[in-house]
């Protein structure tokens, strides 16, 4: 792996896949101005989709598979519901069904027509198995009740499923298309843009003309060429390689030095270290409270992100809802001589050894060279190996690894499937078989309300038993979403949770 030298970490950041708003806004807005409706939008990725078939998709492929794909459930980029394929949505008084319903005069990009039955379809294939399984659990039935009119059943209480069929697993794919061997490569949905190339580096697609909300789009398509490095990312944009990208919060002077309008905002992603609980030593819960113990989150935050990166000691931040208030002084959660004691108490006074992996990226390399030498004071020897990105998920699926430093997305598609996959037996990324007491009985009182505030305990609960018993996963701070567009591109609001509106971007000049 490369080395960088320390002086220059502060220049490195983030590997964001979003946009944000101006100042601490939510959206890259000007005064009305002519644009040119069939410009192409040129944005700067990180890197290569996992896959355009919801069912094999990665965390943060929603930045791709947005393009050509709509959910049930619609989602502003601030967060908000609002309508998508359904119109309209009720619950039953007992919270166990749903009825939506569909929006008509919708085309999928094969031509097939969009209604109940393609929904059936769709939903009964992506809870099956893959990726969106975990996420449709609580999914009985599906059953059309009208041609356009769809009721799904729960075998619990499941207000939460309101976020997550505005998510992935919402997702409705082309019935014809769901079978295909070539989903992967070629997406057939009901966005706004369809797929016209996929190769190594550069992603690219056209707009759909047959879009239900056609005039809505404002730009003629869209290029994505992949930057692992965030300077080159930054440099492409200055340049006028790229149109925008997402930067660190520590490369915004540089962007403002060469002319580029700067927007940010809040979301749901944070920087931490998966821990595998049946790896090395961590299934000890004092070895993983050292842990929590010995990472000076304050000093990373300021050297690497510029003050970009909220240090944080849960999966929730400060201003989310199910962040819990005993847990945001964050200072006294570092203490070198504590994390010792706590090694000592694990019956490793002399520490121990384990392998940190993380994939690709300048903010991951340097976050993992900066936990090590952390890690050090303690006792604590970590030995650092860059994986690609596919091999990263791979193994953090099937758990074969110790600990990766990783982006984690909490808040989507629901802040309870963070729990359900982390921390219940059996959750996607629960490779260790981790749990606490109790925590199931919890998750399903979070779930049971489409209302925040009675989510609330439940969810706070979880957070201080997760914290108490040494978590599996250790916090470090919950990024800024931090971007740079060159002059005359405008519209891209802050997507808070992961959805985004590329449909929305205007391009002038």
């Amino acid at each position: 792996m490369r080395q960088r030298p320390l002086r220059i970490v502060a220049l490195l950041g983030a590997a964001v896949l979003a946009l944000a708003g101006c100042g601490g806004g939510g959206s890259a807005e000007t005064a009305d101005s002519a644009y040119d409706p069939n410009a192409v939008f040129k944005y700067g990725v990180p890197a290569m989709p996992t896959s355009f078939d919801p069912r094999l998709a990665s965390p943060l492929d929603p930045v791709f598979l947005d393009v050509v794909y709509e959910s049930l459930i619609g989602r502003t980029p601030a967060g908000k519901f609002e309508p998508g394929l359904a119109t309209k949505w009720t619950f039953s008084d007992d919270q166990k069904s749903l009825t939506l319903t569909l929006r008509e005069g919708v085309t999928f990009h094969d031509g097939e027509a969009f209604d109940s039955a393609a929904v059936v379809t769709s939903m009964n294939a992506l809870k099956k198995s893959g990726a969106q399984a975990g996420s449709l659990k609580t999914v009985a039935a599906v059953q059309a009740v009208g041609k356009y009119s769809v009721k799904i059943d729960f075998s619990q209480p499941s207000g939460y499923m309101l976020n997550v069929l505005a998510g992935e697993a919402g997702i409705v794919v082309a019935p014809k298309a769901l079978d295909s061997p070539d989903l992967a490569t070629k997406p057939v949905g009901t966005g706004a843009f369809t797929l016209t190339g996929l190769q190594q580096g550069k992603i690219t697609f056209a707009k759909f003309d047959k879009y239900w909300d056609a005039k809505k789009t404002t730009i003629g398509g869209i290029e994505m060429t992949v930057f692992s490095d965030e300077p080159t990312r930054l440099r492409s944009v200055v340049s006028g390689e790229m149109d925008g990208t997402t930067i660190s919060a520590g490369q915004k002077k540089e962007a403002e030095a060469n002319g580029l309008s700067i927007v940010q905002g809040p979301n749901s992603q944070i920087m931490g270290v998966l821990l595998n609980t049946k790896a090395s030593e961590f299934g000890n819960p004092l070895v993983r409270k050292a842990l929590m113990y010995a990472v000076d989150r304050k000093a990373i935050s300021d050297s690497l992100f510029d003050g970009g990166c909220a240090p944080t000691v849960q999966p929730f931040a400060e201003g989310f809802w199910p962040n819990d208030p005993k847990l945001n002084d964050v200072a006294k959660y570092h203490d070198v001589a504590k994390a010792k004691d706590l090694l000592k108490q694990a019956g490793l006074p002399n520490g121990f050894s384990f392998e940190l992996v993380n994939g690709p990226n300048t903010t991951y390399e340097n976050l993992s060279q900066v936990l090590q030498a952390q890690l050090k004071e303690v006792g604590i020897t970590a030995s650092v190996r860059t994986l690609e990105f596919s091999q990263i998920l791979q193994n953090r699926r099937t758990g074969n690894f110790a600990a990766a430093t990783s982006l984690l997305q909490v808040g989507r598609p629901d802040p309870s499937q963070f729990v359900a996959d982390f921390y219940v037996p059996g959750g996607s990324y629960n490779a260790g078989g981790f749990t606490v007491a109790g925590v199931t009985d919890q998750l399903a009182k979070a779930r049971a309300s489409s209302d925040e505030k009675e989510r609330q305990g439940p969810m706070r609960e979880i957070v201080g038993d997760v914290f108490d018993a040494g978590p599996p996963m250790i916090p470090v701070c919950g990024v800024l979403w931090v971007g740079a567009f060159r002059q005359g591109v405008t519209g891209f609001q802050v997507p808070k949770f992961g959805d985004y509106d590329f449909a929305s971007v205007k391009i002038s000049g």
